[in-house]
């Protein structure tokens, strides 16, 4: 990672991005990752959490003996580069020299894989935003139009009921995700394919049937059809979650003001299925942010 501009960001957002940035090349690639910094940035703005997970490569332009002694928040250099004005036999015009204290990645020689559009997003506006103390996620999302899965995962949150002030989140706008939802404008407009149902569309997002039916002016709610453009909104909360499925089941986000009652009667189970599934103790205690196998 080469981040050298930063354009009046402070520093926690720095090291956030940073952050995200390094750990999704990561894992898209199967490679390892190293930071290239100049000694400023090493010393003062780059912090400890990525100096513990992640190599530096120094740009340090004069006699690299001279920082032996030299403190940054990384304990040792993997390489310096010590001038970009180097010559070498057979190569016209100036190149980049370096040293390094050990081999570099050199072990893995493996392609990197073939990654078409992983997230499924297209037509996407980012936005960054810094969270602020008292924040939630959820009251993110509803801010931006989106959702709290979304959110979640473009952020690589594993749990999206912790955040903290200063993280930077990436929010995606006017979006189109999987080919079928636009989001980013306080709704999602689905379109629907082949095979669906109302019931199902509302059981999907969390919504009644009515709140499609009243936000479309839908006047017969048996007969949709594919393509059809449907503006989906929660009257409640403005906030939509749809559901997340997993071998067939889905997982439901408790929102406040939320019953055990009212999540059966939407997926048309029951209250004691709900209760065994998820080991309930009581079924009249949940909670937002609460994760209900259905």
């Amino acid at each position: 990672m080469d981040y050298e501009v930063f354009g009046g960001v402070g520093v926690n957002e720095i090291n956030n991005i940073s952050q995200v940035f390094l750990e999704t090349v990561k894992r898209l690639t199967n490679k390892e990752v190293v930071i290239y910094s100049d000694l400023s940035n090493a010393q003062n703005t780059f912090g400890r959490e990525l100096a513990n997970n992640y190599p530096l490569w120094l740009a340090y332009y004069g006699d690299y003996n001279e920082l032996i002694n030299v403190q940054t928040n990384w304990e040792t250099w993997i390489g310096v580069q010590y001038t970009d004005r180097g010559r070498i036999a057979g190569i016209g015009g100036n190149v980049d020299r370096d040293v390094y204290t050990r081999e570099i990645f050199l072990d893995d020689t493996s392609e990197i894989p073939q990654i078409d559009n992983p997230t499924g997003i297209i037509n996407t506006q980012t936005e960054f935003y810094t969270v602020q103390r008292g924040d939630t996620l959820s009251g993110i999302a509803q801010r931006y139009g989106t959702t709290v899965q979304e959110l979640a995962s473009i952020n690589n949150i594993s749990n999206p009921n912790l955040i903290y002030p200063g993280q930077v989140l990436r929010v995606l706008t006017n979006s189109t995700v999987n080919g079928n939802e636009t989001r980013g404008t306080g709704s999602i407009t689905y379109t629907v394919k082949r095979g669906n149902t109302l019931s199902q569309i509302a059981r999907t997002y969390g919504v009644s049937i009515a709140s499609i039916v009243e936000a479309n002016n839908i006047q017969n709610p048996n007969l949709i059809y594919p393509g059809q453009k449907l503006r989906i909104t929660d009257s409640n909360s403005n906030t939509l979650r749809p559901m997340e499925q997993q071998n067939s089941r889905y997982r439901y986000i408790v929102r406040r003001g939320d019953t055990l009652s009212e999540i059966a009667r939407i997926y048309g189970v029951s209250v004691s299925y709900l209760v065994n599934l998820n080991n309930i103790a009581n079924p009249n205690i949940i909670f937002p942010g609460q994760v209900i196998r259905i």
